[in-house]
């Protein structure tokens, strides 16, 4: 569930349910996710939100990849640890679980809920991804005799905790200090244990009612209320200081940790922003700590592969230029006469409405390549020059798949001279673009708040993301027919024939036509694939360059297959229906996207100050 789809679509459409009953349908679902085959690969590629190293830090002898962790009440029972794990977070927290005792003591509002199986969690968190610490959360009442015991035994037959959070409540179901004896007793549990720390609940300001836990052995606290300017009067002798307020937005992570805290929890800001959160407040942070380059660590230009990269989109313009000049004249070459072995001319004889068809073909074809050129170009001069690693994987899953869609001709037995050329002359140009290494940076984000332009700019971006899925689906349909079939029903419509009659008047016809389509639709697959993964890795505030080409890219496809066909008067409207309705989502995404992308602050490559981000 990516904010493109939680905040425009899921959100709205289950607000009718209970609190209750959308939390578990969310955490079903993640569950779901990440006991499938390929389930967690599906939520790395959707969101690539493993943090930053540059964020990397170790605290009281745990390693922690995000100051940022997932808190209790969200998936108590860690259902969904194998998916959640998964979302930028540094560590995750299961519970609170209640005591003895201490089970009628309210503490979480809804929609966060309290654990119910604390028996279950050895099984569940050998889901967990790798180098995620699990913080278990416990609530007890400080006049429970047997609760040192139960936590012992649960601690004991549960592996993979690594850090205890305790809330200890009095008989009146008040927040209580503990007395030493009961604290003396709670560290004796973990003598015998694993490395293990464990942390005490704060929910009172100041550190007087705090000092038993913190000499009998506590490493920290964990401050439970939103009030972060009383944080720093916990500084002095908490050791860990772990903020636990409720931030909703990576402004409010950036202030508890400046406000003190070495550790942020977020959990009703994860229900309410999305899973994206801790993705955002990643990317600022590793803003703030990052150090400027220096020159001397520049290599020779050639020795980088973005010049690479920008001259195989350069190549695709020029390629695009030269297909649609011989669409808008000849429409045959040399070489298609030859293979037919009639001349362009003679082709009228065989069906008047042929040569118009072929030319449609071709234009469509010449758009969507010029397309990927300007797709390509931008990746190349915005994204891989900057040294950012999601342009170079999002240019190499779109080029393989234009590069493969060569071997189409095993379905059709006819190869392109010219297709081949280029494919022989561009290969080493995507080759050395993807393998030589890039000068790497951070992707820096200043997106700071949940506002209007970034609920809209999530808008504009399902609308991309679905007009993607639907040109990649389009163009593997596309490719599909034409290797096989060659012509849907509308085709044979405009041309009054069928393949019968045409393969009859020339026995290469068909194949040459084939070659056509198949090439158009592996293209426009390639075209999808690359807008998919810039409109999926690519949306921050502030990038115009993205909007830009999505523009630039957009425009230059959708006019040129509306063009090809007023032009040779295919105007049939079931076949047009798909082109119009792509160009509707298009401007649509366009128009949500524009406040997000166009009048942010854009993504720095310069570390970010401090002030800058609580201002």
């Amino acid at each position: 569930m990516p904010d493109w789809s939680y905040q425009p679509l899921l959100k709205p459409l289950t607000a009718w349910l209970p609190a209750r009953v959308r939390r578990s349908l969310a955490i079903r679902g993640l569950q779901a996710l990440a006991t499938v085959p390929g389930g967690p690969l599906l939520v790395d590629f959707l969101g690539r939100m493993t943090p930053d190293p540059s964020i990397q830090s170790t605290i009281v002898g745990q390693v922690f990849q995000s100051p940022i962790g997932l808190g209790g009440g969200v998936d108590p029972d860690a259902l969904a640890i194998g998916s959640l794990g998964r979302f930028g977070v540094g560590f995750v927290e299961v519970g609170p679980y209640h005591i003895g005792d201490a089970r009628r003591t309210s503490i979480l509002a809804a929609p966060l809920v309290s654990g119910a199986h604390p028996e279950l969690l050895a099984r569940r968190l050998s889901r967990r991804p790798a180098g995620i610490p699990v913080w278990l959360r416990l609530v007890v009442r400080e006049d429970d005799p047997d609760a040192i015991r139960f936590i012992q035994d649960l601690l004991r037959s549960t592996q993979g905790i690594d850090v205890v959070c305790v809330s200890v409540f009095g008989a009146d179901d008040r927040p209580a200090p503990g007395d030493p004896q009961f604290w003396r007793s709670f560290a004796r549990a973990f003598a015998d244990g694993a490395d293990r720390i464990w942390l005490v609940d704060s929910f009172a300001i100041g550190t007087p009612v705090l000092e038993p836990a913190l000499d009998a052995g506590a490493s920290g606290i964990v401050f439970r209320f939103s009030d972060v300017s009383q944080l720093r009067r916990l500084r002095r002798r908490s050791g860990l200081l772990v903020a636990a307020g409720g931030a909703r937005t990576p402004r409010e992570v950036v202030q508890q940790l400046d406000a003190g805290a070495d550790l942020v929890m977020i959990d009703t800001g994860l229900i309410d922003a999305g899973p994206g959160l801790a993705k955002r407040a990643n990317e600022v942070l590793a803003g703030r700590t990052a150090q400027p380059e220096h020159s001397t660590q520049s290599r020779p230009l050639l020795a980088q592969g973005w010049p690479w990269a920008a001259l195989l989109g350069l190549g695709m313009l020029v390629a695009g230029a030269v297909v649609l000049w011989v669409g808008l004249t000849s429409v045959l070459l040399f070489y298609d006469e030859a293979f037919l072995g009639i001349s362009r001319d003679a082709l009228a004889t065989v069906n008047p409405r042929l040569l118009g068809f072929m030319r449609h073909d071709r234009i469509t074809l010449a758009g969507t390549m010029l397309s990927i050129g300007i797709l390509y170009l931008s990746l190349a001069w915005n994204g891989l020059r900057r040294g950012w690693s999601w342009a170079r994987d999002a240019l190499l899953g779109s080029a393989i798949v234009g590069f493969a869609t060569l071997f189409a001709f095993l379905g059709f037995h006819y190869v392109d001279p010219l297709h081949v050329t280029l494919s022989v002359c561009l290969f080493p140009l995507f080759v050395l673009g993807v393998v030589l290494p890039p000068r790497r940076r951070l992707h820096y984000s200043s997106d700071l708040d949940n506002d209007a332009g970034w609920r809209l700019g999530m808008t504009g971006q399902l609308y991309f993301l679905g007009l993607a899925v639907g040109l990649i689906g389009a163009g593997l349909t596309i490719m599909v027919v034409g290797a096989t079939r060659v012509f849907v029903f509308a085709d044979l419509d405009f041309l009054r024939s069928s393949p019968a009659a045409l393969a009859a008047a020339n026995a290469h016809l068909l194949p040459l036509i084939a070659h056509d389509r198949a090439g158009f639709g592996g293209a426009l697959a390639s075209d999808g694939l690359a807008v998919l993964l810039i409109t999926l890795w690519g949306f921050r505030r502030g990038e115009r360059w993205v909007w830009w080409t999505l523009l630039l890219a957009g425009f230059v496809g959708l006019a040129s297959g509306i063009y090809a066909h007023v032009a040779v008067g295919y105007l049939e409207f079931g076949h047009l229906l798909p082109v119009f309705f792509s160009a509707v989502v298009f401007g649509i995404g366009l128009a949500f996207s524009a406040p997000f992308l166009l009048r942010g602050e854009r993504a720095r490559t310069e570390p970010i100050r401090v002030a800058q981000l609580s201002a």
